[in-house]
């Protein structure tokens, strides 16, 4: 059985997403609604957390909890994996120069730098990212991840994805594996009026940029999205990953077991590839190509 301990850690965050999937968070770059670092770490004792788990650390911002030096530093003996989920743009507040390579970063990008901090709505916050990047890809050990997320914003301006694929030639750093997704409908974005992309849309955009990262030889984790433009994957045979899975959530003032089921969409009925449509969200499973071979597996 593998295990993995979810944890929001605090409920600030510095950016103000137009979709973000947090509607507890406070955007005015304040600490709000902290785990102490003895909960942390007392509940993870009191499930006697072993070095064939995973532990995730999210918010909010995770890296504007005033301990989070203490929290990560704290993981290092444990001997775990541990993914950050950060909008990078505090990183290089911090020396993490003593991580090793079981800490994973995965940092948002939504496009080129105007739509990137238009999604955010703070200006500068792409810059800040990308210094974040830099640093982790060439002053630490971690392994960094990218998430693309697809959104409207990205197909109106930049329909053929050009402008955001030239942003990755440039300066967008990483050096484990892109994940391909779209923004979700959540109750920030229904507050907005922002909704998410169409399913033929995605497909076309999902495969424009399959196609440029799978020719680069990339790790490519593809969730919550719609793949049916890619025909070639009707065919492709899928190693399943076939380890049972539980997953803890935990923040300051609860704890449960998250449900993993997800709702089965309408058009799944008659879709060729509903066998190979995943949900992080829901199922906390990606489909993962690398090396000409196609995995489910984890994000």
């Amino acid at each position: 059985m593998k295990r993995i301990f979810y944890f929001n850690i605090t409920y600030g965050c510095n950016s103000n997403c137009i979709f973000c999937y947090s509607h507890n968070t406070w955007h005015n770059a304040q600490p709000h609604n902290e785990m102490t670092v003895e909960q942390f770490f007392e509940y993870l004792d009191d499930k006697e957390l072993s070095a064939k788990d995973r532990v995730i650390v999210n918010g909010g911002e995770p890296l504007m909890h005033t301990e989070i030096g203490k929290i990560l530093g704290g993981l290092l003996p444990y001997g775990c994996e541990v993914l950050i989920y950060t909008n990078g743009r505090m990183i290089t507040n911090y020396d993490l120069s003593c991580l090793n390579e079981n800490f994973r970063f995965i940092i948002p990008i939504h496009g080129y730098e105007e739509i990137h901090d238009s999604i955010t709505r703070v200006k500068g916050s792409y810059q800040e990212t990308i210094a974040g990047l830099k640093y982790l890809v060439e002053q630490t050990n971690c392994p960094v991840d990218v998430k693309l997320i697809l959104n409207n914003r990205m197909i109106e301006e930049d329909p053929s994805g050009d402008r955001t694929l030239q942003a990755f030639e440039r300066e967008i750093l990483f050096d484990h594996a892109i994940h391909l997704t779209k923004m979700a409908d959540t109750i920030v974005s229904a507050q907005n009026g922002c909704k998410t992309i169409s399913n033929d849309d995605a497909s076309r955009f999902m495969k424009i940029f399959f196609d440029y990262f799978s020719q680069r030889n990339v790790k490519i984790k593809i969730f919550d999205s719609c793949i049916k433009s890619m025909e070639w994957m009707r065919s492709c045979e899928l190693e399943r990953d076939r380890e049972a899975l539980i997953v803890y959530f935990k923040d300051r003032n609860q704890y449960r077991i998250m449900d993993l089921t997800r709702n089965r969409m309408d058009c799944m009925a008659d879709c060729p590839f509903a066998d190979r449509c995943m949900s992080a969200v829901d199922e906390y499973k990606a489909l993962e190509f690398f090396e000409n071979r196609l995995y489910e597996n984890l994000e």
